[in-house]
């Protein structure tokens, strides 16, 4: 479910895509590192909430709420629905054929009605962590602040890049340099228009003092 979630978020313009049941339960997600799975599920939560209260869970084909900044579509499935949070400038047609290939592969994957829910596969387990290169933020870029606050920051395709390797988000990572430094570090998302970070990790002058490596050096990523 993971991979299909993943090639719906690909699409230009789309932020992230979670599945969920019935109960809010969050059973997969292709989502930027700073949406955990609680907050995932608070919004699958809010999203039943709403379709109970206008009295559509059972006749639903699409819900399509509009923002100033975005929109969110809401398809049912069987005993689940999946939500895709996108830009308002995104190519509709595009994720409209997406999704519908989509729900015909999770229909068949979705466990059945009064079945046992198969055991969720430890995610991450078998990876020793991704290398990524070091990267200095270009002045005017965004705000440095980042850096005071002792944090690193990673671009938002390098995000997804991230959770498709670990299968999971988190707000912070674990960071090891070759020379045996390193440390956990709170992570920020930034805009990067022109795609300079790409696979990068992106610090400012004080973590660079701190895990001792200059831009260009390699070091390896895990999720804390």
């Amino acid at each position: 479910m993971q991979t299909i979630l993943q090639q719906i978020t690909a699409i230009d313009g789309v932020i992230g895509t979670s599945l969920y049941n019935e109960q809010g339960k969050i059973l997969a997600a292709a989502c930027p590192l700073i949406l955990d799975e609680k907050q995932l599920g608070t919004a699958a939560g809010t999203v039943l909430d709403c379709l109970h209260a206008l009295q559509i869970p059972q006749t639903l084909v699409t819900m399509d709420l509009r923002f100033a900044e975005g929109r969110l579509m809401v398809r049912p499935l069987t005993g689940a629905y999946i939500s895709v949070l996108c830009s308002k400038n995104v190519n509709m047609s595009m994720v409209n054929i997406t999704l519908n290939l989509a729900l015909r592969k999770l229909e068949q994957m979705l466990p059945k009605p009064g079945a046992a829910p198969a055991a969720a596969p430890v995610a991450g387990g078998a990876h020793d962590g991704m290398p990524l290169r070091i990267a200095h933020l270009q002045q005017g870029d965004v705000s440095s602040s980042f850096d005071q606050l002792g944090m690193v920051a990673v671009s938002q395709a390098t995000a997804k890049h991230i959770s498709d390797f670990f299968g999971k988000t988190s707000k912070k990572m674990k960071i090891s340099t070759e020379a045996g430094g390193g440390g956990v570090f709170p992570v920020m998302i930034i805009n990067d228009v022109e795609m300079q970070y790409e696979n990068a990790l992106v610090i400012g002058p004080g973590i660079e003092r701190k895990l001792k490596v200059e831009e260009g050096a390699r070091v390896t990523i895990e999720l804390a």
